[in-house]
């Protein structure tokens, strides 16, 4: 790792943000596979590590934890044969309230080794850390094609050891780590659709974004912006029939889990089902826009008893609309409650509402700045790749700003973020050095 010894300021200060002909993507020679291979084992091992030293594997008596509610509940009733149903624990029937990979991967660890066991929670935390230890080499891959290979290798290994990037993968069971190294992943397939233009990069792009669509919805935000950009940044040859072809693909593979919610409820319901009950969770009036789980099923007997009565599409329904109701008769209150959640999203602010929550909001908005402040230089200089950054933050979180933010929902974007903040320092880095070297010339001169 001859690029980790030299000193941080030397190698960051003469990057270059080059321009898309200058910046050439990293060869697949030997030597990355072994670098790969390290980023990979000693994320893990850091990461894997925190797992067994917090011990976060182990189920505090009455709760649920490590294990999320929706997705653990379902996929208890998977592995008991019950199908895909009953997100609250209570066998209240058919659901769409999650996409199904997530439920579907943890049915199947609960079938192998047991459900809600401590061993099932290992194994599940331990494939987070993997993935979670996986994005580090999406992140020196992203950095090296667009920011320069000193930034992506910097960046990358600051994800690798640093405990910051630990806290979801490693104490959660949810798509945190999966939906990071689904974005920084698809951001390189972009990269690659667009420059090379193979037919194999197009049809890897669609199944990742159809796997993603299944995972986690809400990253499908950035779809446009991918299939713009590598259609926009391409070469030309063939590149619609590709494109046709590549978003046909993610279509394929989404058309199953459609048509499955389409017979089972006798109406279309694309992904999930949930949006217009998390909207009015975090929308009533006097709310203070955090999304209050007292309305929650998952822990109130009377909204769980109404899911029942109504169903889960009726309940959907009359949950959108008191929603509704409320942007109507208070539109002031919402646009406020907005605004406030758009900087609640990035300033740490729902760390406070989490209970024995590990972090302080003070521990949080200094990366959400400097990502920002890195992204608004990026935007100065326009690498290659600078409008995938810029989706990124500007339009990943909007429907969080429309409901609610909760911390967890960031983590998404942070290999991106990481990226923009050695960035950032990188220009600073350099403009340090420059003015330094000016000083110094300046000093010769007066002396001679």
């Amino acid at each position: 790792m001859p690029a980790l010894s030299i000193d941080f300021a030397s190698s960051l200060s003469d990057t270059r943000v080059m321009s898309v002909a200058a910046v050439e993507p990293p060869s697949p020679a030997k030597s990355h596979r072994k670098l790969y291979w390290l980023i990979l084992c000693v994320g893990f091992a850091l990461r894997f590590g925190f797992v067994l030293w917090t011990k976060t594997y182990v189920q505090r008596p009455g709760a649920i934890y490590p294990y999320a509610l929706e997705v653990s509940s379902i996929a208890a009733h998977l592995a008991r044969g019950q199908g895909f149903s009953s997100p609250f624990l209570h066998d209240t029937g058919p659901t769409a309230w999650i996409a199904p990979i997530y439920p579907c991967i943890v049915a199947l660890v609960f079938r192998l080794f047991g459900i809600y066991t401590s061993a099932s929670a290992l194994l599940l935390l331990g494939l987070q850390c993997l993935m979670a230890a996986a994005t580090g080499i999406a992140i020196y891959r992203l950095g090296s094609r667009t920011l320069g290979p000193k930034i992506g290798m910097w960046s990358a290994w600051i994800w690798t050891v640093s405990p910051i990037f630990f806290r979801w993968p490693a104490s959660w069971i949810w798509d945190f780590a999966a939906s990071a190294l689904l974005l920084a992943t698809i951001l390189n397939v972009t990269l690659s659709a667009a420059e090379r233009g193979r037919t194999k990069d197009w049809m890897f792009l669609g199944i990742l974004w159809g796997i993603t669509a299944l995972t986690n919805p809400a990253l499908l935000s950035i779809l446009p912006f991918s299939y713009g950009y590598a259609f926009l940044a391409g070469k030309r040859p063939y590149r619609a029939k590709k494109a046709i072809y590549s978003a046909a693909l993610c279509l394929l593979l989404i058309m199953p889990w459609a048509i499955r919610n389409d017979v089972v409820f006798g109406h279309p319901v694309f992904l999930r089902s949930n949006f217009w009950f998390e909207f009015h969770l975090g929308n009533y009036h006097y709310s203070n826009g955090m999304g209050y789980f007292g309305f929650h099923p998952g822990s109130n007997p009377r909204e769980l008893d109404r899911y029942e009565q109504l169903g889960e599409q009726g309940y959907i329904r009359w949950a959108r609309a008191q929603a509704l109701n409320f942007v109507h008769k208070y539109p002031r209150e919402f646009l406020q409650l907005t605004l406030h959640r758009t900087l609640w999203f990035w300033d740490g602010t729902p760390l406070i509402y989490q209970a024995q929550e590990w972090w302080q909001p003070w521990e949080f908005w200094p990366f959400s700045a400097a990502a920002w402040l890195g992204l608004i230089f990026l935007l100065t200089r326009r690498p290659r790749g600078w409008a995938l950054f810029a989706a990124c933050l500007i339009v990943y979180p909007i429907p969080y700003y429309l409901v609610y933010p909760v911390a967890k929902y960031r983590y998404a974007l942070e290999p991106e973020m990481l990226l923009l903040c050695v960035f950032l320092a990188s220009v600073l880095l350099k403009e340090l050095v420059r003015q330094h070297v000016r000083a110094k010339i300046n000093n010769l001169r007066r002396s001679a």
